[in-house]
């Protein structure tokens, strides 16, 4: 059977082969280098060789991101330097709101309330009649005032009548008295010689110093009179203080705006009793409104009046022009009902707010649309 079917030729000396290359032995048993480090060595020997024209990778690359980092380096410090300076010329905040005067209107007298003339929201200007308290009682004061003021005036009337009359008789005692004066040395003459009686002339006497004693006394009275005159002249400014109160009273039963505005937190109603100091609404003008921006402390190194800024508000989403009036006289933790005391306890430092106040550039057409309260956005340009 051998014969017939002779054996195919043996593997073993291609795997064995095989194995003598992979293992770096030839057919002769001898060492040989593997193909692998041919590959190695022959790569190394092409990329090294000065003559190919083909650098190496790793030197190429090096100068290759040496180039970009400088390039990177150029780039940043083109734009680093303008944003930079852009970054470190303004100071922002969102802790800002616009501000205005909110004048409350109240009574300045008691009574009843007769009429109202105005709502919420309502625009008015300045004189217009808001509302009117029941004049009655206050008609009534000023004819009283006006009929005190008529009778003293009468009473002055009167008392310098009085003066006048009073100036009269010491007129006429006056002459009686020179008579008496004079009849007093002409009897002692005649006395003397014996042609008139010594009870003539001591009677003379009498009637000189009794005219002399009238005289005073007239003038005294007459002074008196004076002196009552100026006492009724009082008496009529008294009387003339009381009308003009009583008109003044008379003249706050209307209550008119005392600026031009928009209505605000009415609570005054019909037929309500109001006393004196009573706030019956608020008036708020549109046309004198401002920016109050509360900054860090560390924020104001840089800002000065007449800054300008921009201001972005919330509520429309546009911005307005204004400019820094000035800073405020203190935090806003020193005008709080109860403020810090640092030298109690312990002590935690805390950055304070300092209001900056903003006046806004003439708005077009005046303004319609800014209310004290609304949230803004402010940008102070410092440089």
């Amino acid at each position: 059977m051998s014969s017939e079917f002779p054996s195919a030729p043996s593997e073993t000396p291609n795997s064995n082969e095989n194995d003598g290359d992979d293992i770096g032995f030839d057919r002769d048993g001898h060492d040989r280098p593997s193909q692998t480090e041919g590959v190695v060595s022959d790569s190394a020997e092409n990329s090294a060789a000065p003559g190919s024209g083909r650098p190496s990778s790793s030197r190429f690359r090096r100068p290759r991101n040496f180039v970009l980092v400088i390039l990177l380096l150029l780039v940043a410090a083109a734009v680093g330097g303008p944003g930079w300076s852009y970054l470190s010329s303004y100071e922002d905040t969102d802790d800002a709101q616009v501000d205005g005067h909110i004048i409350a209107v109240s009574s300045r007298i008691n009574g009843t309330i007769v009429g109202v003339y105005v709502v919420d929201t309502q625009p008015v200007h300045e004189g217009q009649l808001l509302a009117d308290i029941d004049p009655a009682d206050y008609v009534v004061a000023v004819e009283g005032a006006r009929a005190k003021l008529s009778q003293a005036q009468a009473q002055v009337e009167s008392a310098r009548a009085d003066y006048e009359t009073a100036l009269s008789k010491v007129s006429q005692d006056q002459a009686t008295n020179a008579k008496a004066e004079y009849d007093v040395p002409r009897l002692a003459i005649l006395a003397a010689k014996g042609a008139a009686r010594r009870e003539d002339y001591q009677e003379s006497l009498r009637v000189a110093k009794v005219a002399r004693a009238t005289v005073d006394a007239d003038r005294a009275s007459a002074n008196a009179a004076l002196k009552n005159i100026a006492s009724r002249e009082a008496e009529v400014k008294e009387a003339r203080a009381e009308l003009d109160q009583a008109l003044l009273n008379y003249s706050y039963t209307k209550i008119t705006a005392p600026m031009s505005g928009v209505i605000g937190k009415k609570s005054v109603e019909l037929g309500q009793r109001v006393q004196p100091g009573e706030s019956l609404l608020a008036v708020v003008p549109l046309d004198d409104i401002w920016v109050t921006a509360n900054f860090k402390e560390d924020q104001l190194r840089r800002m000065q009046p007449g800054q300008p800024v921009n201001i972005h508000v919330d509520a429309l989403g546009s911005d307005f022009k204004g400019y820094v009036d000035g800073l405020g006289s203190a935090s806003g933790e020193r005008f709080s009902l109860l403020p810090p005391e640092n030298a109690t306890g312990n002590y935690v430092k805390v950055v304070q707010r300092i209001p900056v106040k903003i006046v806004l550039d003439p708005i077009p057409g005046g303004n319609q649309v800014l209310r004290p309260g609304m949230n803004i956005e402010a940008t102070i340009f410092t440089k």
